[in-house]
């Protein structure tokens, strides 16, 4: 299921520094001066974050409500994450982007993320169906990666929401992505990401000496890992029968 609402509304960058506060809007002349940058991203990363903990607490408050009623906790465990400045400017600068504050507020929408991982698949949809039933979230885009995986084999649920935080004047929806998935997409994501990273460290000596086609392994690794979610999904059923 993939599914996209076109925001209409723009961040306002003057809306979310302190009231008086000059600031210069381009985000390459402000990374060189490192102490002025800081300051200028400051109270918009902490913005960010305050949306990160208010969407971690709606995830924490759905696992305490199962716990509570002694049923079985849908969610494994949770990760956070938030993006530096420099790899904000890192990433406008991979996309082609205008080098902005307002560019990236309004075009990179991970700059806040969460991942919440769950024992089986039913608990993916069962969390994006618990999310999608919050009156006060916004959806901007789900893509299904378990649906449709990446070439690759990569498998996981992406959601991006906009959660309500209230400033002293006004409430501002703030964007932040959930990836879902399981505890078997986690660990060959997680091994997927360590040799990569190491590949494109040492490219020469990992891919030329060992001459291997990484997509193919990775591919053949994930249909592996796959299958025996699917082998632990069919034994849960039958002992909750």
């Amino acid at each position: 299921m993939e599914k996209e609402i076109i925001i209409e509304e723009e961040l306002s960058v003057t809306e979310l520094v302190a009231l008086g506060n000059p600031y210069e809007n381009n985000m390459a002349r402000i990374a060189a001066m490192e102490d002025e940058f800081s300051h200028t991203m400051e109270p918009i990363l902490k913005m960010y974050n305050a949306a990160m903990n208010l969407a971690t607490a709606r995830l924490n408050i759905i696992r305490d409500e199962f716990e509570f009623r002694g049923q079985r906790v849908p969610i494994h465990h949770i990760d956070t994450r938030l993006k530096s400045s420099k790899s904000i400017l890192g990433k406008l600068e991979k996309k082609g982007m205008r080098l902005s504050l307002t560019e990236a507020f309004n075009n990179i929408y991970d700059i806040a993320g969460i991942r919440c991982v769950c024992p089986y698949i039913k608990d993916v949809y069962l969390i994006r169906d618990r999310i999608l039933a919050q009156d006060d979230i916004q959806i901007l885009e789900i893509k299904d990666y378990i649906a449709s995986p990446k070439p690759n084999g990569y498998r996981s649920l992406h959601m991006i929401i906009r959660v309500p935080v209230y400033f002293m004047s006004k409430k501002q929806l703030v964007p932040v992505e959930i990836q879902i998935r399981t505890l078997a997409m986690d660990l060959w994501a997680s091994l997927e990401h360590d040799i990569k990273y190491k590949s494109l460290s040492n490219k020469e000596e990992s891919l030329d000496a060992m001459e291997l086609d990484m997509d193919e392994e990775l591919l053949q690794a994930a249909e592996l890992i796959y299958a025996a979610q699917q082998k632990f999904e069919i034994m849960n059923s039958a002992m909750e029968k």
